[in-house]
């Protein structure tokens, strides 16, 4: 019997078309799964009343409790799923980005009666911060807690046990995101850093002034945001990429650079692995639970020195480069969504068998 699976995500406007959790969709067995993705805006704006003072009223109701990142197009998201629920025999629910859009719907749920509807969520924010983004007695609602880092665990296991948790480590398009044919000739070595939040641009910029009179470095930054690296000689900031131009710019590169304040699954690390760069990042638990090999440079507390002598040593050593290069590839593949997507079937078909 096909299950019924609807799924609620946030739709981020930095995201590419093969960028982000919601990837895996495309890899779940249709055959087994009928899957339905109701997107909601990172904002107010699928609210369907404009007046702003309403509006206002509103977000403050339902940001009361201390979900600060749930906003009007979240409750719309649950109140349409709830419709679904009801007329169409939905299976499962599950939230893409529990930190955004988890509030009332797994309570309702959980009240209704013999043949119910599961809920899952899935959480991507640090521990040390989901204490201001989620409340605990929503979280103990859901049939099953889904996390993208081991480390992760310990915030949810008081409120749910062992039993309703799993860790599915985020996956990666290998078809899309892989490595090109570099330039030849003369070039620069460069580092690509992508993205902005949790990123440690003051680190990043500390390591292009030790190296700015290195000609032979250059330093790529994709992001909109101000970085405080701009006007640097030595780094070229991009803005507002298109999907095409940032898997370029990953393919021309010789290292992925990316100095993180913190972290547990990171986009931009699994584009860079999956285009064949090796890495020099932060050492962080959930980095070494994505590299846990020798595909990357781990660094300390993001120190600038080691930094630099990182960045030097994949300078001078272009054969250990390469290896690394190779290895950063193979990793990728292991987290395919091919391979990843499997993962999400086994809960969808655990819960929705027992109703």
């Amino acid at each position: 019997m096909v299950k019924k699976i609807h799924i609620i995500r946030t739709r981020y406007p930095h995201w590419g078309a093969h960028s982000g959790i919601n990837q895996f969709v495309k890899f779940i067995d249709q055959s087994h799964y009928q899957v339905a993705v109701q997107s909601a805006s990172d904002g107010d704006d699928d609210f369907p009343i404009k007046n702003s003072a309403v509006r206002g009223g509103i977000r403050r109701l339902v940001q009361r409790r201390g979900m600060s990142w749930y906003k009007l197009s979240d409750l719309t998201a649950e109140i349409k799923a709830l419709g679904q629920c009801l007329r169409h025999g939905v299976d499962l629910v599950h939230y893409l980005d529990g930190e955004h859009s988890a509030q009332y719907l797994p309570r309702l749920l959980k009240r209704a009666g013999k043949r119910r509807v599961k809920s899952v969520a899935s959480f991507h924010q640090p521990a040390d911060m989901l204490d201001s983004l989620v409340i605990k007695d929503v979280i103990s609602e859901l049939d099953q807690v889904i996390l993208v880092s081991p480390e992760q665990a310990d915030y949810f296991e008081p409120i749910l046990g062992h039993e309703r948790i799993r860790i599915i480590l985020h996956g990666i398009d290998t078809d899309y995101f892989k490595p090109g044919e570099r330039p030849g000739g003369e070039r620069k070595f460069k580092c690509i850093t992508v993205g902005h939040y949790l990123r440690d641009f003051k680190a990043v910029r500390e390591v292009a002034e030790k190296l700015i009179d290195n000609r032979d470095i250059e330093f790529h930054v994709v992001t909109s945001s101000a970085t405080g690296l701009e006007g640097m000689a030595n780094v070229i900031v991009h803005k507002n990429v298109d999907d095409a131009t940032l898997l370029k710019l990953y393919q021309e590169s010789d290292a992925l650079f990316l100095p993180l304040l913190s972290a547990t699954a990171n986009n931009a690390l699994l584009e860079g692995i999956a285009c064949g760069l090796p890495v020099i990042s932060t050492s962080l638990p959930s980095v070494k639970a994505y590299l846990p090999g020798s595909e990357a440079i781990l660094i300390r507390d993001n120190d600038p020195e080691g930094l630099e002598e990182a960045v030097l040593y994949l300078f001078h050593n272009p054969e250990e480069a390469a290896r690394m290069a190779g290895r950063a590839r193979r990793r990728a593949e292991e987290l395919s969504w091919q391979n990843i997507a499997p993962q999400y079937e086994a809960i969808y078909s655990q819960l929705t068998n027992e109703n």
